[in-house]
């Protein structure tokens, strides 16, 4: 494939002007002002497009879309236990498939090829994101209020081994699309000596922990009352940071906590529009920026937020920085993009993916230009934070392979999700 005369985002996240860019073997082949042969490859006309890295959402719990508005108005806690808990109880893995994959439909049209997920039966709704074309780093997050119970007898263990498995016996056409991370819910959902074995079997197996981390007051202030620290020292003390951390939220840290964090290389994944809907607070990513922590952007489930769209979360992150530290300059367009898609990547362990550079997996999307919104052309990159909208994507490329392209999901039966996930919703409703 050749994608002919584009405007381009390097891999210095500068802006570059008429490039053609050769795509071949799931990789960019060639990135240059000249024009390559073009004998047997498909060329695209890149007029009035503008090619960037596609997103990676950092956290995600995607079979929720079935969840959508189902707990409105509530905070979390009451969210958690009055609503989404007792549905959950009644969430079959076929259940989780179509959950999945309405989630990819959702997904893949707003530009992101890969998440960073946290559920369970993760190799039944995990199925469904690998059908679509997508990439994921699944996990299924440790809940254990025993002091007894044990990582390794849990569930959330043996499910993890079962995608571990399915990863090894379809490493081929798998190929790194799939990852198997490990994962604790968080301080308050779980006891010791659980989450002491989790984070010795993240470190053993050289694996990301993902993990919510502080997102409400209360959360993190009960934390510092049960165990006279907050839920990063907490989590420290446990060894938590034995390996590489992923913690959604990050809301309510203190200085203390960004040292720990930014010491070990953890990273925040940012989630504006839920913590703004649950009425849990604002992050302060400025601080973290300026202590040197990587920053990614998630969107959260389609129950806390209600939708998955990344490009919101840019809006929203940007508005939401700017505003709290009375600074219009806190935080670039250009560091928003690179955080939701080549730090995003990285965060997933995918360290050839989120640039537009050559020999990377070829992970991109194409803006049409051509739009009102969009309209003069004098800053790409604030146009994208600032003025596109999902519907200005034209196409979306997950390892070389066009997934979506002028508003058609290639792998997905669109009818059939919508018609499916609806019907899942409705039965689960029924038996509560």
């Amino acid at each position: 494939m050749i994608i002919k005369d584009i405007k381009i985002l390097d891999e210095q996240f500068q802006v570059k002007d008429h490039m053609n860019v050769v795509v071949e073997g799931g990789r960019f082949l060639s990135i240059t002002k000249g024009m390559p042969d073009p004998e047997g490859r498909e060329i695209i006309d890149g007029r009035g497009k503008f090619m960037m890295p596609a997103f990676y959402n950092t956290h995600c719990h995607v079979p929720m879309t079935l969840l959508r508005g189902y707990g409105e108005g509530l905070p979390l806690q009451r969210w958690l236990n009055e609503r989404i808990f007792p549905f959950e109880a009644k969430f079959s893995p076929e259940y989780k498939y179509w959950g999945a994959k309405l989630g990819a439909l959702e997904l893949i049209k707003s530009g992101c090829v890969s998440i960073s997920d946290m559920y369970f039966d993760l190799v039944d709704y995990g199925r469904a994101l690998f059908e679509a074309g997508m990439k994921a780093n699944l996990c299924n997050g440790l809940v254990t209020f025993d002091d007894d119970a044990s990582y390794y007898t849990d569930n959330a263990y043996k499910d993890t081994l079962r995608l571990m498995q399915w990863i090894k016996d379809n490493e081929k056409e798998n190929d790194g699309r799939l990852a198997a991370d490990a994962s604790v819910h968080s301080e308050y959902a779980n006891k010791e000596k659980a989450l002491r074995e989790a984070f010795e079997f993240a470190a053993e197996n050289k694996m990301i922990t993902q993990v919510h981390v502080s997102e409400t007051k209360l959360e993190h202030e009960e934390c510092k009352q049960r165990h006279g620290m907050t839920p990063v020292a907490y989590f420290q003390k446990l060894g938590a940071f034995q390996s590489q951390v992923l913690a959604a939220h990050c809301v309510w840290l203190e200085a203390e906590d960004i040292d720990i964090m930014t010491e070990h290389g953890a990273v925040v994944s940012h989630n504006p529009s839920s913590n703004l809907k649950l009425g849990s607070g604002i992050a302060p990513i400025k601080e973290f920026y300026d202590k040197g922590m990587k920053i990614t952007i998630g969107t959260d489930g389609a129950s806390s937020n209600n939708n998955l769209n990344v490009m919101e979360e840019l809006h929203l992150a940007a508005l939401l920085c700017r505003g709290s530290t009375l600074d219009a300059n806190a935080i670039s367009a250009a560091d928003l993009i690179k955080a939701a898609t080549r730090d995003g990547a990285l965060a997933q362990g995918r360290t050839d993916c989120g640039l537009i550079k050559e020999g990377f997996r070829a992970d991109f999307i194409l803006f049409d230009l051509d739009r009102e919104h969009l309209t003069p052309d004098y800053d790409t990159l604030a146009n994208i934070v600032f003025a596109a909208q999902s519907s200005d994507i034209v196409m979306t490329v997950c390892d070389g392979e066009i997934i979506y392209k002028d508003g058609e999901v290639l792998f997905v039966d669109e009818e059939e999700t919508r018609a499916k996930a609806s019907e899942s919703f409705k039965k689960v409703l029924e038996s509560l």
